[in-house]
């Protein structure tokens, strides 16, 4: 475990019922690290943030807060040391930007509430929006708003679960800005995300989950060394084993799946993909497309090392 942890999830399970949504998991989130959480949906996720923001207790296993066991609900001091961005956005739609931050400075009795709103309004970019209703507002600039709900207090222990669902490309690195912003300023940070490159972008650790277990755990690169690329080909018709032959003697790749119209090439990262790409330089083959993989196929390819 983390020596100067924030906080600690000891060896906890969680249950709804007959489903083990964790299951023996254990986690330590370092002082002033961003520790991603990255998994499928159904992976348990959401659970654990649940229990990392003081919302849920675990069937068995500990909670940790700075080296000493607490309990669901925290204890207020706790709770005013954690800002929450939920996957649903939880503003109030009828009142302004600028109401809805007044609101969680009023709640978490924030001195100089107006001045840190203000403070605030401008980190999050919106000080032209303070009139806008928020739910009139688009998923991006909602997205803000929330965070900045989360910021008003100046936690420093910041949760986000999945903050950039749902959002364009453009509100995402808008997002994925902020979150820079919070490790510079030296915060704590934990955060889900379904994507490789989110995690990539914005973590200094990544724990895969599946199921409810430690899939793999590291730091990007290694992640990303262990992950490695994809190809993607598509054939003419009935041309699938044709084109898989031409691949059987090409060093290095990890595996090949095929389907009624392509194939796909697992390459390790750092493998250069030109040997596979000039193997295929046929009238059997349609197209070729060199990709990162998806987050199932991270989990695949995670678990079929470390499983």
């Amino acid at each position: 475990m983390e020596e100067h942890a924030v906080l600690e999830i000891r060896e906890v399970t969680q249950k709804f019922g007959s489903r083990i949504a964790l299951d023996q998991f254990s986690i330590a989130i370092g002082e002033g690290t961003v520790v991603g959480i990255l998994g499928p949906n159904g992976a348990g996720k959401t659970t654990l943030l649940r229990l990392a923001s003081g919302l849920a207790r675990p069937s068995s296993g500990a909670v940790l807060w700075r080296g000493a066991p607490v309990l669901a609900p925290f204890p207020r001091e706790i709770r005013r040391s954690i800002g929450v961005v939920t996957q649903e956005t939880a503003l109030y739609d009828e009142l302004t930007v600028l109401q809805n931050l007044r609101f969680a400075a009023d709640l978490f009795e924030v001195q100089r509430g107006e001045e840190r709103v203000g403070e605030v309004l401008e980190l999050i970019g919106l000080s032209d929006r303070v009139k806008d209703r928020a739910g009139a507002l688009s998923g991006g600039l909602q997205r803000r708003v929330a965070l900045g709900r989360a910021l008003v207090h100046d936690p420093d222990f910041l949760i986000l679960d999945e903050p950039t669902l749902g959002v364009d490309v453009e509100a995402r690195h808008a997002l994925w800005g902020h979150v820079r912003w919070l490790r510079q300023s030296g915060k704590t940070v934990l955060i889900s995300t379904n994507h490789l490159d989110e995690a990539e972008a914005l973590c200094d650790r990544i724990v895969v989950l599946g199921e409810g277990r430690q899939v793999a755990e590291g730091d990007p690169a290694d992640l990303l060394a262990r992950t490695g690329r994809l190809v993607e080909i598509s054939c003419i018709a009935g041309a699938v084993e044709p084109v898989r032959e031409l691949l059987a003697d090409i060093p290095g790749i990890e595996q090949i799946r095929v389907s009624d119209v392509g194939l796909t090439v697992h390459l390790p990262h750092g493998d250069s993909p030109d040997a596979v790409v000039a193997a295929l330089e046929s009238d059997l083959v349609q197209g070729v497309r060199v990709r990162a993989p998806d987050m199932v196929e991270v989990f695949q390819a995670l678990g079929r090392r470390d499983g």
